[in-house]
């Protein structure tokens, strides 16, 4: 890949509503991840599953374990299990391993969305009627250690 080409996908991202993109060309793999601030709905670009995240501040503090619960299919994701309800799971709630949190509708069917470990709910990375590509981060938890 040249870097014109890297350029100008970096340039896309930084004006699209995505907040990530992979893409692998003639054997290399480029990841380009955005962050966007806390306070925009948009989704935002995750830790990778595992990492630990830490903040610099000058202060003892701890690092937090954060993991990513991702799409497993292409669909359009939902926060409740029916319309009009409230969701499933927000930011802040406790969830435990195998809760329902969400729902991913493909080719008509509706795919539940567990949590696949117990933890505190720190992000929800899309709204509700989201259309999500597999792999996407839906929810992002702080390990409970």
């Amino acid at each position: 890949m040249d870097l014109d080409f890297i350029q100008k996908l970096i340039e896309f991202v930084s004006r699209s509503p995505i907040g990530e993109l992979e893409i692998e060309r003639d054997g290399v793999r480029v990841r380009i991840a955005k962050q966007v601030a806390p306070a925009q709905s948009a989704p935002q670009a995750q830790p990778p599953a595992g990492t630990v995240v830490s903040s610099n501040t000058g202060a003892s503090i701890p690092p937090v374990a954060r993991h990513s619960i991702r799409a497993p299919l292409t669909g359009v994701f939902y926060r409740s299990g029916t319309e009009g309800e409230p969701p499933l799971a927000s930011v802040g709630d406790m969830v435990v391993e195998g809760q329902k949190i969400g729902v991913l509708e493909a080719m008509k069917t509706f795919n539940v969305v567990e949590s696949d470990r117990t933890g505190r709910i720190v992000q929800v990375a899309f709204e509700d009627n989201a259309a999500v590509q597999s792999g996407d981060v839906l929810f992002v938890l702080e390990d409970l250690g």
